[in-house]
């Protein structure tokens, strides 16, 4: 704060023969005013040039780590990071949480977010990089605060990924290449915003059987959202037609499908039945259905629905003769409301 000095100027009578003495005086004490407040000044000027130094130092480095730290802990965040730790053992669940400076929107591309994960056994000077996504689009992308699943007890797993490898797959193939009682180091990243933690197992098989149950319950939550994605292809609102070789009615056909399925849709499609397959020496090698064959239906015992496409072929054996039918299938699982 700059200080202002209060100049009182007190207008005494003086006499002709001290006026130059005085006037002496007044003017030396003037000049220390001055002196005083210069040196007020420069030091006020000092002052507010170191402030905005550690200010501008400061600014650079909240604009460089975002104020933002990715923490994990045993159990899943209540709110805070108390519980945040950094050495994890086989057999310990693990919770990831992250605060962004900014919504979570902003680090969302085509409704994902993706985390490079590096990876490196203690002692090793290089690491590996993966990736793990997560899908955004359930999220609420106007926080500024995200809880996630590393690998989270199956029955408190919230976490949807966006991508096959996901966050127990990752650290299962890891572990799988590394040794008992030994720190593994996973380096959790986004858009500079990173956090780490340690994982030591005791064994590949017991860890292997630690971990399985948990990814089961990651790839239920991936399964359930492409069912939810999936759409009954279109051929399934034509007419349906009628093979000519009896080995193809819509009895044989069914008898393909695993056993336990109540069917929903079948439909085969217009044409001849069969095609023949040659090699590119123009000898026959095989003949399979020239028509589109789709059958929907749904598992008894798990309550799932599923469409195929089916694809029967016949050896060629030679002689003009072909052996007997085997089925190729090509179809995914769907919500069994979108079958109507």
């Amino acid at each position: 704060m700059r200080k202002i000095i209060p100049m009182v100027i007190i207008a005494t009578v003086l006499s002709i023969q001290h006026i130059h003495a005085q006037f002496g005086k007044l003017k030396n004490s003037v000049d220390k005013a001055k002196n005083v407040t210069s040196q007020t000044q420069s030091a006020a000027e000092k002052a507010n040039d170191a402030k905005e130094k550690v200010e501008g130092a400061s600014s650079e480095v909240n604009k460089k780590m975002g104020k933002v730290n990715i923490y994990f802990s045993k159990a899943r965040f209540n709110g805070n990071t108390q519980s945040a730790t950094k050495d994890f053992g086989e057999g310990d669940n693990i919770y990831g949480h992250i605060v962004f400076p900014k919504p979570i929107r902003e680090y969302v591309t085509d409704n994902t977010l993706t985390f490079d994960v590096a990876y490196k056994k203690d002692g090793e000077d290089n690491y590996s990089v993966n990736y793990v996504k997560i899908d955004a689009t359930k999220i609420n992308q106007d926080a500024k605060e995200l809880d996630f699943d590393v690998l989270a007890k199956p029955s408190e797993a919230t976490t949807l990924y966006a991508d096959r490898m996901q966050a127990p797959s990752l650290i299962a193939m890891v572990m799988q290449t590394s040794e008992p009682g030994t720190k593994t180091e996973f380096s959790w990243k986004i858009e500079g915003l990173q956090g780490n933690f340690y994982l030591t197992m005791k064994s590949a098989k017991s860890f292997a059987a630690f971990v399985t149950p948990i990814q089961q319950k990651a790839n239920g939550f991936a399964q359930n959202d492409d069912a939810m994605k999936a759409e009954l292809p279109k051929e399934f609102s034509q007419k349906s037609y009628a093979f000519a070789d009896p080995q193809l009615s819509k009895t044989a056909i069914i008898k393909f499908l695993p056993a336990g399925v109540e069917v929903l849709k079948f439909v085969v499609g217009p044409g001849d039945d069969y095609k023949v397959m040659k090699n590119e020496l123009g000898v026959i090698i095989y003949k399979q259905t020239a028509r589109y064959i789709m059958i929907a239906y749904k598992d008894k015992k798990n309550g799932n629905c599923y469409y195929d496409n089916m694809i029967f072929e016949r050896p060629y054996e030679g002689n003009g003769k072909y052996g007997s039918l085997k089925v190729r299938t090509n179809g995914e699982r769907i919500d069994c409301s979108k079958i109507k």
